[in-house]
C-alpha cells in the first residue's frame, strides 16, 4: 500500500493512533492520579480565597461525585437573592453565611482533563524537534492551570445558576455564552491551538497545504563512443 504523499496526511494517520493509544494510557492509567491532583489544587485555591481556610473544602461521595465547599465572599453573602435562597424572611435579620455546598458529577473534572491525550497526541505525530519534551511538559502544565480555571468557572457558573444571581437578561446570556465554550469548545480547541502555538514545526506543517514534490525522475545519460566526435582544428 503506497503511503500517503502529502505530509498532512501522514499527520493525520500518525496523530489519530497516538490518540487512540495515549487516549487507553490515560483513561487506564493516568486518570485516578490527573484527578486526585486536580482535587489538590482546587482544595488549595479554595483554601486561599477569602473566608476559604476555615469553610472550603473538597471531598469524595460514595459514589464518586465531588462535594465542594466554596466560600462565599461577604459582598456575595449579603445580596437578597443569596439571602432568600438561604432562607432569611422578608424583615428579618441577614443570615450568616458562609459558603455554598457544590455536588458536581465525577465526569465533569475528568472532561477537563481530556485535552492532555489529545495535546500530546498533537505533539508527538509533528515533525520531530529539539524541543519536543519541553513543549510536552510545559504544555501540560498549561493544560493542568486550564483544566482548574474551568472548574472553577463551572462551579462559579452552578453557584449562580442555582441563587439566580444574574439579575438582566443581558448577565444570564453572558454566563450561558462563557459556559458554553468552557464545556463545549475550549476542551477540544485548546489543546489544538497550544500545540500549534508551541510547537513550530507542527504550525509549519499544518499551514503548509502543499503535499511534498515528487522527485524528479533520473534521466541516465548514454555515454558517447570512443571516436564518434572530432574537435575541429
Amino acid at each position: 500500500m503506497r503511503a500517503p504523499a502529502s505530509p498532512q496526511a501522514r499527520f493525520l494517520l500518525r496523530g489519530s493512533g497516538l490518540f487512540i493509544v495515549l487516549l487507553a494510557v490515560w483513561w487506564w492509567i493516568l486518570l485516578s492520579p490527573m484527578l486526585a491532583g486536580l482535587r489538590l489544587s482546587t482544595r488549595v485555591v479554595l483554601w486561599l480565597a477569602p473566608g476559604g481556610s476555615s469553610a472550603s473544602g473538597v471531598t469524595v461521595q460514595p459514589d464518586g461525585d465531588w462535594l465542594l465547599r466554596i466560600p462565599l465572599p461577604g459582598f456575595l453573602a449579603r445580596q437578597d437573592a443569596v439571602q432568600r435562597a438561604y432562607g432569611r424572611a422578608p424583615g428579618a435579620p441577614p443570615v450568616n453565611v458562609r459558603s455554598f455546598r457544590l455536588t458536581i458529577g465525577e465526569r465533569i473534572p475528568t472532561f477537563f482533563t481530556l485535552g492532555f491525550p489529545l495535546f500530546w497526541a498533537l505533539v508527538l505525530a509533528a515533525p520531530r524537534s529539539r524541543r519536543l519534551w519541553r513543549v510536552v511538559a510545559l504544555g501540560t502544565a498549561l493544560l493542568a492551570v486550564l483544566a482548574q480555571l474551568s472548574l472553577l468557572f463551572y462551579a462559579a457558573f452552578s453557584i449562580e445558576t442555582n441563587l439566580h444571581l444574574a439579575t438582566s437578561a443581558a448577565a444570564s446570556t453572558i454566563w450561558n455564552g462563557i459556559e458554553y465554550l468552557n464545556v463545549n469548545v475550549a476542551p477540544y480547541i485548546a489543546p489544538v491551538l497550544l500545540a500549534a502555538w508551541m510547537h513550530t514545526e507542527l504550525r509549519a506543517q499544518i499551514f503548509s497545504w502543499s503535499a511534498e514534490p515528487e522527485p524528479a525522475p533520473v534521466v541516465q545519460m548514454e555515454k558517447a563512443r570512443r571516436g564518434r566526435y572530432r574537435a575541429r582544428k
